[in-house]
């Protein structure tokens, strides 16, 4: 790539990422903070925490296909900015119902829904919105950027949320990721490249919702990439609630270690993420999601055969920085290539079915293995959890990617 094609010389890209780097950064702030003030200025019981938690989550089901459909409908960066801007109005209600006196769970779960429902329709438009800023040469460098700023976001997320709540408290908290959706409305409204206008579509959105499913599962190349992706969220939701309470409790880790940990791990999802691009440019992104399958499981192993102490921590938090590395190298090269080969109309409900698919899977494994933990111990359940990385390895490597 010559100096002239840098993305640090494109002024839309940087307004793209440097707001969605504030606007991730704010979230993952808010995913403590929510709880925090349902906690501590309404006392809700942990059923009543539990049930706020899935509110965020329902959404994604319920309308991700639908949201598909309507970013296909509609030019995407319109869609974001009002996402964004309706966030950050929903968001803010909290800190000012708390200075009235005035707030009550119900809001909090509505907010929870409302946030998580526009997150939905975001989603797939941020992911389809993309190809029509860059060209197609520099698609991975970009999706390896904006990979990047996920993991910095939660690096600088998690490690300053207490600091924000003990110093603002959690509504004010809350207040940080209203104003960082603000931000990021703001920034996508000062992109300058108009995006081209979809076809009008006469067809009702069923019809259509069938169309991107269809697409997604008889397509020979599409379908072995999001069946692979799939089964990786799959094993992650197996595996990530297990290793917590595998190593608190069985290897007598402090929540301070567990957390420097999973920071000190984090920065190599920033290094993945910065990484893809010249690593595709050499390997091409069928044989770059190959490699880095594998690597999910560098966590995994070393944690379930080292003992407690110093040295089995350096261990697991090495394997997990190379593992966050190959893991945000895989899912840029999978987003990317998904974006290459998609009909730019099918690009809303490719993106849309792949997260549904994804998003739905990951709690029914998370359960599964819960009860599996219950039977056989959580140090077998992790091992066995580990073991399912071979399906998305072995998806791949039987498609017709292996040869492209």
């Amino acid at each position: 790539m010559t100096r002239g094609d840098s993305l640090w010389r494109r002024r839309d890209f940087m307004l793209l990422w440097g707001g969605q780097t504030i606007n991730m950064t704010g979230t993952q702030v808010s995913q403590l903070a929510v709880p925090l003030v349902a906690l501590s200025a309404l006392h809700a019981s942990a059923f009543q925490v539990s049930l706020l938690s899935a509110m965020g989550f329902v959404p994604y089901v319920l309308a991700g296909l639908p949201a598909g459909a309507l970013v296909d409908r509609f030019r995407r960066r319109p869609l974001m900015v009002w996402c964004s801007l309706f966030q950050g109005l929903v968001l803010g209600s909290v800190p000012v119902a708390i200075v009235f006196g005035d707030l009550t769970l119900w809001q909090l779960s509505v907010v929870a829904f409302v946030v998580a429902l526009l997150a939905a329709l975001f989603d797939p438009a941020y992911q389809s919105y993309l190809p029509s800023l860059l060209p197609a040469r520099q698609l991975v460098d970009g999706n390896g950027k904006l990979g990047a700023s996920f993991a910095f976001a939660t690096v600088v997320g998690q490690s300053t949320a207490g600091w924000l709540v003990a110093a603002l408290g959690a509504a004010g908290t809350i207040g940080v990721d209203a104003v960082s959706s603000v931000m990021s409305a703001l920034s996508l409204k000062l992109i300058a490249v108009r995006e081209p206008p979809p076809e009008p579509r006469g067809t009702r959105m069923r019809a259509e919702i069938g169309e991107g499913l269809r697409y997604v599962f008889r397509d020979r190349l599409m379908r072995p990439v999001v069946l692979a992706n799939t089964m990786v969220s799959a094993a992650i939701g197996a595996s990530w609630s297990l290793w917590v309470l595998y190593v608190v409790r069985d290897l007598h880790w402090s929540m301070t270690v567990a957390g420097l940990c999973q920071g000190v791990a984090a920065v190599g999802g920033v290094l993945g993420g910065l990484c893809t691009e010249p690593l595709a440019r050499r390997l091409g992104l069928p044989l770059l999601m190959l490699v880095t399958t594998p690597m999910y499981v560098l966590d995994l192993v070393p944690t379930v055969l080292v003992g407690p102490g110093l040295a089995g921590q350096i261990v697991v938090t090495v394997g997990y920085f190379v593992a966050l590395a190959g893991e945000f190298a895989y899912v840029n090269a999978n987003l990317s290539y998904r974006q290459l080969i998609c009909p730019p109309d099918l690009l809303g409900r490719m993106n849309a079915t792949t997260r549904w698919l994804s998003w739905g899977i990951r709690p029914l494994f998370t359960l599964i293995f819960g009860l599996i933990a219950t039977w056989i111990g959580v140090r077998a359940a992790l091992g066995l959890a580990a073991g399912l990385f071979a399906f998305p390895f072995a998806i791949l490597i039987a498609s017709p990617l292996r040869g492209r």
